[in-house]
């Protein structure tokens, strides 16, 4: 019989790297307060964390003794995904964050989840969470909507297997007919809008990012407090717009020999 993935070695690992890269700032975490974080014994997460360390892919501060990721790791990962949409993506962002002063983020769709691989962060203090490595629901998110902009009603069923409770914002969509329904506005409009619907407080556009042949490879989220942006709303969503069809163009062109 298989092990589960959360109880599998493999499944400890990846949660142990995950904690450590939640924090895009780059914070040190001490090995207990890690195990904390991961529920498993702090005897058990340190006899991981020395053996990533001889890998190369965490390293631990000599002075603090806090745990960060190593530069094995960052090495890997700048060897993944589409470098092109990174690279691109990354200035396109920054040029996001200059003219709005919320943050910008660029997802990509992982089976039926949302998956943000960039993230530039809004110079204010009270800013959107840092979701950088981590996953969200499609069905509450912009740029959930925003990747199956383009999928087929009875796609977006079978992508949408489950209809969670009320365990997100206050008004997020509780059925797959609701998410449909919302699907063929926001198609029409070009851009997806969640207020409150992920978490409270939290309002996001996003817009799709297209390859060459028109296929959605991407989505391009602008995120703030709901407090602050609401009433931005139109200018948020021709932002996101704006700098989703510029960043497709970027990736339209093809490579520079």
């Amino acid at each position: 019989m298989a092990e589960n993935s959360d109880t599998s070695t493999v499944g400890r690992v990846a949660a142990v790297l995950r904690t450590l890269g939640e924090d895009d700032r780059n914070s040190e975490l001490s090995g207990a307060e890690i195990a904390r974080r991961v529920g498993r014994e702090r005897s058990q997460i340190s006899r991981m964390l020395k053996a990533l360390a001889a890998h190369g892919l965490v390293e631990q501060n000599p002075e603090t003794r806090g745990y960060r990721l190593g530069w094995q790791l960052h090495v890997l990962a700048a060897r993944a995904g589409d470098q092109r949409l990174v690279g691109s993506g990354t200035a396109v962002l920054r040029a996001v964050v200059a003219e709005t002063g919320e943050s910008a983020l660029l997802s990509i769709l992982q089976g039926d989840q949302s998956f943000t691989i960039l993230r530039e962060r809004s110079p204010h203090t009270v800013q959107a969470g840092g979701w950088v490595g981590r996953t969200s629901p499609l069905h509450v998110s912009a740029s959930g909507r925003a990747l199956i902009l383009d999928h087929e009603d009875d796609d977006i069923r079978a992508l949408l297997t489950r209809e969670p409770p009320g365990t997100f914002g206050p008004k997020a969509l509780r059925s797959v007919a609701e998410v449909i329904e919302r699907l063929h506005h926001e198609r029409r409009e070009g851009c997806t809008v969640a207020v409150d619907e992920l978490e409270a407080g939290l309002l996001s556009v996003a817009a799709p990012v297209r390859d060459a042949t028109g296929r959605i490879i991407a989505a391009l989220n602008v995120s703030g407090p709901t407090s602050r942006t609401a009433e931005r709303l139109g200018e948020l969503s021709a932002t996101a717009k704006v700098a989703a069809r510029r960043l497709s163009t970027i990736l339209s062109r093809g490579p520079v020999l």
